[in-house]
């Protein structure tokens, strides 16, 4: 079976340490939606953030970093990263991942593909743009939310953010799925979505759209669309995204009225994840069997192993490897005909974002093929094994 994904990839810059309660993160703090501050957990361009804080973002970024440098870097992006694991997981059956996407021309691109050469599980078609590369400076504090962690990303877009659908070429939909993640943070890409999820659908794949933070939207206090025409739901079989994203989108208030608002929209399938919280999940047919809106908790043997003091405790890419584990056991399923079991099909997705807490960044790196799936399986069995 083949997976192609299109949509966002960046070269992630990764710095530990922060204090969102510190005077240098509280000075520079969203204080309504839309405005340009920094908020945990969501997204702001460098642009709209230097005229929130009236100061260049060199400056800004040397002071909540309090000069220190980055801890790493790593790939990071909603399509790439979910599909990174996808590729992990699925590495050695018979299954072919492969990531469309777009660079620059300087020292990030340089870094990005010196980070893609280490997954030879992943095959990538990757246009070349002159000028920048996307990236995001990641700022995570591991302390916030009880110790839970989380981060805040400030993106600069760059000359790579201007992938346009023409340019996935008609290789893209010779796919048995098709998936788009983070397109928001390419604008050209995300108004054409409609087009292509139809297009996808005529050659016959299954459709998964995971959505990012829409700040072009959110900085005009708008309904958040997908597709220039906010009509590609009835495109879509699976749509993964978090609460803010949910209720951003749908224009809700509650997580369970946007899953409902989507599903009356035409949408196959939606699951919203909600932190340390259960994921929200529901289908209306098709693809997947219907089930009503139900709850999945997240993985408490991960829960246990983070409150113990193991891993990084960060909390970045912990959505894209849900879309990745969620697109690997889609994969499977649909091998075995009939229709895909959501619940089912979520429970690797659950366990694969939590173990994203484990490291700094959303991707491992593997040592040797097949050592993220074997690091997983004894999580996935605790989470399959019945109540003691």
């Amino acid at each position: 079976m083949v997976i192609h994904g299109a949509g966002c990839a960046l070269l992630d810059v990764l710095y530990a340490g922060a204090d969102f309660a510190g005077p240098a993160f509280t000075a520079v703090m969203s204080r309504r939606d839309g405005d340009g501050g920094l908020r945990p957990g969501s997204l702001v361009f460098s642009e709209d953030l230097e005229a929130f804080a009236g100061r260049d973002y060199p400056r800004i970024l040397a002071d909540l970093t309090a000069g220190c440098g980055p801890a790493s870097y790593t790939v990071g992006g909603p399509s790439v990263v979910s599909l990174i694991h996808a590729a992990q997981m699925l590495h050695g059956s018979g299954h072919t991942v492969r990531f469309y996407g777009a660079l620059g021309s300087d020292e990030a691109a340089s870094r990005m593909a010196a980070c893609l050469e280490r997954i030879p599980s992943l095959r990538t078609k990757l246009t070349i743009k002159a000028g920048s590369t996307a990236r995001t400076d990641v700022l995570s504090d591991r302390r916030h939310e009880n110790g839970q962690g989380e981060r805040t990303f400030i993106h600069l877009p760059g000359s790579a953010s201007l992938l346009s659908p023409e340019e996935l070429g008609e290789d893209f939909f010779d796919a048995r799925i098709t998936a788009f993640g983070g397109t928001a943070l390419l604008p050209r890409l995300h108004d054409g979505l409609t087009g292509l999820l139809r297009k996808a659908r005529q050659r016959g794949a299954a459709t998964v759209v995971n959505l990012v933070y829409d700040y072009r939207s959110d900085s005009g206090g708008r309904k958040w669309k997908l597709g220039a025409r906010d009509d590609a739901y009835p495109f879509i079989d699976a749509l993964l995204c978090d609460t803010d994203e949910a209720l951003k989108t749908a224009g809700a208030a509650r997580a369970e009225d946007a899953a409902r608002w989507f599903l009356s929209r035409g949408t196959g399938a939606v699951v919203v994840t909600r932190g340390a919280k259960p994921a929200l999940l529901a289908s209306a047919g098709g693809l997947f069997a219907p089930l009503g809106l139900s709850e999945l908790p997240v993985s408490q043997s991960i829960a246990a192993a983070l409150a113990g003091g193991a891993g990084q405790g960060d909390t970045t890419g912990c959505g894209d490897n849900f879309t990745g584990g969620f697109l690997a056991a889609l994969a499977e399923r649909l091998g075995s005909g009939g229709q895909a079991d959501l619940r089912e099909t979520c429970i690797p997705a659950v366990v694969a974002g939590g173990f994203a807490c484990f490291t700094l960044g959303g991707v491992f790196y593997e040592r040797r093929a097949g050592e993220k799936r074997e690091l997983l399986a004894p999580y996935l069995a605790s989470y399959r094994a019945p109540p003691a």
